[in-house]
């Protein structure tokens, strides 16, 4: 009994290990040969097969780059690259196709949103390729055009993200700022220019990465990540530019180039006591997220040029302060005859004993003056005399080196030239006592006139405030004021400011027309010929001013040029400049208004940024919803079910009530609600409705020539009013 049990169990323990073998045998055979896992039915060929090591680049962030108040300037944004699967042997884990199979249905929906034709993305998807991108329609998709595309759910249409450089503010220090583009070689952005350039190495981060193992299809192997390293992002830096007075700065110079016709214009806005650059501009400017870049050169370091009469303010302190200058005494303003006696400049009287002969501007002659009025009336004949009679020049050119003329400033890495001293012959020396015959730069005039404003101590002008570690908030670099030189007594620059407010406040002074209600201001004009291809130009000059304020204590010095033709009404017509002056005085709080008279009107609301979507030929169902979750003030213009243009541009930086203009396919557009619209702004309506727009003044718009909700016509004319 025992025995047959034995037999039994035997038998029985024989028969599982055949059932098992036979099991492997047919698991080993789905496996090996099926490529099938038999027990969970899992299609192990997807996950075997020459695993090869894939490193995929973990993008580092571009450092931003901020003005003093925490505005974006520039900033990284996540673009999108399309590009359509076409192998129709390209295998996929859950049964749904990986590649495109309705070529005509696929190109159907892709032509509007990448405003293509559908013939052309046929073409690409008939290629008999592996996969195709569309060329440049495919490239810098914003994150709205890949998500709309996406929600098609488009077989064998995938993406890569790319990143691109982001300029918010548009035009905004363009030749200081610079641009950044990507590298395909570096896989990173690269500085080409400006801050962008010069500070590439601190806000270049460094690229993480993620190593793991795929098969040959592409798939990733169960737990074949192998290593992961994190990015690091670049440095930020904080500009010590100031985005009101930036803006303010740059709609002064494009108005100078539109109503004086003007081939350039530059300007800055410093802190006399600090050095600290407020605004900073060049034109003809760009838009760098454009790259429209008509000229490459920083007009406020790379442009040397005949400064004019600003320059009289130097040839007076040096007189003033080696005690040779006398304010009462008189000189003959008449044209000066100069003639040379034992190597020296001297004035003749008979002209036919003259070599040279130097006048004022239009040849006036006020009679016998002083030298104090010959500086308020800006007479060249009274510079002549002061080098000829009073001031040596030897004495002269040591002032101008103390003052750092013709050297390099050293601002902040940018590429500076030292200007020209032409300084051997008499002519040549009195010449450069009115500023003509050598040249100077901005950034120089800047540095100098410090000196005078800051009560005889030269500051050296810098625009790069700090430079802070994105992750841990720590500064690598925190810029501080730099003392140049002490070229002039405190005595001095106080007797030069006492000038300089007879020349803007005297009913007579050669700069009246620069003075300003909010604000007393002391200042110096200039007007120089204008040196080409070998010689004078019979037309063309370089208006110039220099402003400080207030009067008694300058704190804000404004440097403004520009070149174009003579007229008298150069130093006239100055409402870009002074309107710059004003926003500066408000925004200081450097106005002559005493504190009782102030209003605070100010609401307070907790401010959120946002970024604008690609809404263009999209539906308005679509736009409302992208915006729902904005709080922003939207403008329909026209009724329509489509939009055809949007402003601001897709991927700008958007505030809380930003103004948003959305215009539709209706063409009966009915006037909205401007009251509070920046310049700006207007521009953008102006654009997109076609009307005649006239602005006047500066700062937001206080009335509208046309009612809000009357119907606008193509020859309708409206004229809209700003104040600060």
């Amino acid at each position: 009994m025992n025995r047959k049990k034995a037999n039994l169990k035997i038998l029985i323990i024989g028969f599982l290990v055949v059932v098992i073998f036979s099991a492997l045998l047919i698991n080993v055979y789905a496996v090996t040969i099926l490529g099938i896992h038999y027990r969970s039915k899992t299609d192990i060929r997807l996950y075997s097969g020459d695993a090869n090591t894939i490193t995929t680049v973990k993008q580092a962030n571009r450092g931003k780059i901020f003005d003093c108040n925490g505005n974006i300037i520039a900033q990284d944004i996540e673009t999108y690259t399309i590009y359509a699967i076409l192998d129709s042997s390209r295998p996929n884990a859950s049964n749904k196709p990986a590649y495109v199979q309705d070529i005509d249905y696929t190109a159907q929906v892709l032509a509007p949103i990448l405003n293509m034709s559908e013939e052309s993305l046929i073409t690409y998807l008939s290629k008999d390729n592996y996969q195709v991108e569309f060329g440049a329609f495919g490239r810098n998709l914003s994150l709205a055009t890949k998500e709309e595309i996406e929600s098609y759910d488009l077989p064998g249409i995938e993406f890569t993200k790319t990143i691109s450089r982001n300029y918010p503010l548009g035009i905004f220090a363009s030749h200081i700022i610079g641009f950044a583009q990507f590298d395909d070689t570096l896989s990173a952005l690269v500085g080409k220019m400006g801050i962008e350039n010069i500070y590439n190495k601190e806000l270049t981060g460094v690229n993480g990465y993620i190593k793991y193992q795929v098969n040959k299809s592409g798939y990733t192997l169960p737990d074949g990540l192998i290593k992961e390293v994190d990015a690091i992002d670049g440095d930020d830096i904080y500009l010590t530019l100031d985005r009101n007075i930036q803006e303010t700065l740059e709609m002064s110079l494009a108005e100078t180039m539109t109503t004086k016709s003007a081939e350039k214009a530059f300007g800055a806005v410093m802190e006399v006591e600090t050095g600290k650059i407020l605004a900073w501009g060049g034109y003809p400017t760009f838009d760098p997220s454009d790259l429209d870049i008509e000229d490459y050169t920083n007009l406020g370091t790379q442009y040397a040029y005949e400064p004019g009469s600003t320059m009289k303010t130097f040839t007076y302190a040096a007189a003033i302060d080696t005690g040779v200058y006398d304010g009462d005494a008189t000189f003959n303003s008449a044209t000066f005859y100069m003639g040379i006696k034992n190597g020296k400049a001297i004035r003749v009287s008979d002209i036919n004993d003259a070599i040279e002969k130097i006048s004022n501007s239009r040849y006036k002659s006020w009679g016998y003056i002083s030298y104090d009025t010959g500086y308020k009336y800006s007479s060249n004949v009274g510079i002549a005399s002061l080098l000829t009679e009073y001031l040596d020049p030897s004495v002269f050119e040591e002032y101008l080196d103390k003052f750092g003329f013709f050297n390099k400033v050293g601002f902040d890495g940018f590429t500076e030239v030292a200007g020209v001293k032409n300084f051997n012959y008499p002519i040549e020396k009195i010449a450069l006592g009115y500023g003509q015959g050598s040249s100077v730069t901005m950034v120089q005039m800047l540095q100098a006139f410090s000196a005078i404003f800051n009560d005889g101590t030269m500051i050296k002008p810098y625009i790069v405030q700090q430079i802070k570690n994105a992750a841990s908030g720590e500064s690598e670099y925190l810029a501080s004021t730099t003392i140049v030189g002490t070229p002039i007594k405190e005595s001095t620059a106080k007797q030069v400011q006492d000038l300089m407010y007879q020349v803007v406040n005297a009913s007579d002074g050669s700069g009246k027309h620069y003075q300003v209600s909010e604000v007393e201001v002391l200042g110096k004009t200039g007007t120089a010929q204008y040196f080409e291809n070998g010689s004078y130009s019979t037309s063309k000059v370089i208006t110039s001013v220099v402003l400080a304020f207030p009067a008694d204590d300058p704190k804000i010095m404004v440097y403004y040029a520009f070149l174009s033709d003579y007229n008298e009404y150069l130093h006239a017509n100055t409402e870009p400049i002074t309107n710059l002056v004003k926003k500066i005085a408000v925004n200081y709080g450097l106005t002559t208004t005493t504190e009782t008279d102030v209003v605070d009107t100010t609401e307070y609301y907790d401010v959120d940024t946002y970024t604008m979507p690609s809404l263009v030929n999209h539906t308005m169902e679509y736009a409302l919803y992208k915006l729902k979750d904005m709080t922003l003030n939207i403008i329909m213009l026209g009724n329509g079910d489509q939009i055809i243009d949007q402003y601001p541009n897709d991927s700008e930086t958007l505030i809380t009530n930003q103004s948003v203009l959305l215009l539709t396919n209706d063409d009966q557009i009915l006037m909205p609600n401007v009251i509070g619209f920046s310049r700006k702004e207007i521009a953008a309506l102006w654009d997109m409705t076609k009307i005649a727009v006239t602005i006047d003044g500066y700062g937001l718009v206080s009335a509208q020539s046309i009612n809000e909700g009357s119907l606008l016509y193509p020859n309708s004319e409206l004229t809209v009013t700003l104040t600060e």
